[in-house]
């Protein structure tokens, strides 16, 4: 007997209309953000959605939590279909479903103190007295390796790796099931990124909570993800097991993404071979007939111009859209 993935998305779709006019009534075309995207996060996995700045990874992750509306799609939270929840609905399943932000100086209120902040959620779902939730408090700052001591600082009296900390704390209060982490160390410093790393893998052994991990660092990806799923303009062209989409990529823009990445060794890094994509990426509101990577990629061919390619299995767990894979 299967059991069903904690989360699921079926074809999902997210589309921002262009209005014109002088009181901008009349819709000509549509932003297609994120345009049919489907994927699993099991429980206790980590996905890690990784691409290009403007692909759609946060806006599919604001579907999933409900900040954006859905044109078409199914959204399956812990068995239940979310797409399209709105008011108390919506808000009970922030329970189980919370956020770690990417920019730690903005996600934390300046004129609140961490008590306050760590402890919001628990309030707003009126779970434990004061006392209790002080006490929870003082907990995460601790599980998350933060002086208890600091419970009555604010904000502006942290670094960007211990705000960052709180926010990961204010995620855990409510002992949620899935965590969306949308680029939670790109606004660090390098020297910092590894222990925010770290500190999110040992936190998901401990609680056996899932991640869906957004960002654009493929090395930072590797190392916390147990699948990877690759978006390019609004869709999933590539979703495989973390060590097979490294050692052996299928779609040609995962591969040109990898080739990207510095590699240490110097001897190493001067033999092998970069792919440098040429071309325009199409506009977001643009009707492309076929493959939408089709006017940077290296080997299209002329089927890749008039169809667009389905994400099919290549391999056991290995999914690709791609007519060459």
């Amino acid at each position: 007997m299967s059991v069903s993935p904690l989360l699921s998305l079926r074809d999902v779709k997210v589309h921002f209309p262009i209005r014109t006019g002088f009181i901008r009534r009349r819709i000509t075309s549509f932003i297609r953000a994120v345009n049919g995207v489907s994927f699993d996060i099991e429980k206790g996995e980590t996905l890690g959605l990784v691409g290009e700045s403007g692909c759609g990874k946060t806006t599919a992750a604001k579907a999933i939590l409900g900040l954006e509306k859905t044109a078409a799609g199914e959204i399956t939270f812990d068995g239940r279909n979310i797409a399209g929840l709105r008011g108390e609905n919506l808000r009970m399943i922030y329970k189980d479903l919370q956020v770690i932000y990417q920019d730690p100086y903005a996600s934390l209120n300046p004129r609140m103190t961490v008590l306050q902040i760590v402890t919001e959620p628990l309030a707003c779902f009126d779970v434990m007295n004061a006392r209790e939730r002080q006490a929870r408090a003082e907990e995460l700052l601790e599980t998350v390796g933060l002086d208890p001591r600091y419970i009555r600082r604010y904000p502006h009296e942290f670094s960007g790796g211990q705000r960052q900390r709180i926010g990961i704390a204010r995620a855990l209060a409510l002992n949620p099931s899935l965590i969306i982490c949308d680029e939670p160390v790109s606004a660090l410093d390098v020297s910092i990124r590894a222990q925010i790393i770290n500190l999110l893998e040992d936190l998901q052994n401990k609680y056996h909570f899932s991640y869906l991990f957004i960002a654009h660092d493929l090395s930072v990806v590797r190392h916390i993800s147990n699948r990877v799923a690759v978006m390019y303009l609004g869709k999933i062209v590539e979703i495989a097991d973390s060590k097979d989409i490294y050692a052996s990529p299928a779609h040609p823009y995962t591969k040109a993404l990898l080739s990207a990445i510095p590699i240490p060794d110097p001897e190493v890094e001067a033999k092998r071979r970069r792919i440098i994509l040429t071309g325009d990426v199409p506009g977001p509101d643009s009707e492309i007939p076929g493959c939408a990577f089709a006017s940077r990629c290296p080997v299209k061919i002329d089927r890749c111009e008039k169809e667009s390619p389905a994400l099919r299995e290549i391999a056991s767990g290995h999914s690709a859209s791609c007519f060459l894979a």
